[in-house]
């Protein structure tokens, strides 16, 4: 009998420790992708990974857009290699809140003058569907973006100086 009881308290010892070790699935849904630099093409275009989440492909393709301009606008690029620069374009606070119907325009409909799919063979363009959460699926984009006709565009619009 006393075997019998050591060996259900091992068992569950065993399976608590295995049980509790174990590491969480992660919900890519919810995982903030950042804008990663890849290169710079030393003409004013910088190459990113940006992620994007939408409904379809589509939408989430145009979400990795924005996100890339946005960093690039508002944050700096801080991941991947140091050639892109970590610095924003956009130094001033609140200068989002302050022009948010020049931005919302801007995201709607400018945007796409200054921000393209980085030529490389249709087979190997980077698409990573992740698992679906709420209906979304993410994309990874490889992107090149003309930093420097971006930035004499917000200079021309005073949005920077």
């Amino acid at each position: 009998m006393k075997l019998k009881f050591t060996f259900i308290i091992a068992a569950l010892t065993i399976f608590v420790v295995l049980t509790g070790c174990r590491t969480p699935e992660k919900s890519s849904g919810y995982y903030n992708y950042s804008v990663e630099c890849l290169g710079n093409e030393n003409n004013g275009n910088i190459i990113v990974k940006s992620w994007g989440t939408g409904r379809d492909r589509n939408e989430a393709e145009a979400n990795a857009e924005k996100n890339a301009l946005k960093d690039i606008m508002f944050k700096g690029i801080r991941n991947g290699k140091e050639e892109c620069g970590s610095r924003p374009l956009i130094v001033k606070p609140n200068t989002l809140e302050n022009n948010e119907v020049y931005f919302n325009r801007f995201f709607t409909s400018t945007y796409k003058k200054f921000v393209a799919m980085h030529r490389e063979p249709l087979l190997d363009r980077t698409f990573n569907p992740n698992p679906r959460t709420n209906k979304n699926v993410a994309y990874a984009l490889t992107l090149t973006v003309d930093v420097s006709m971006l930035k004499s565009h917000l200079v021309r619009d005073n949005i920077i100086d």
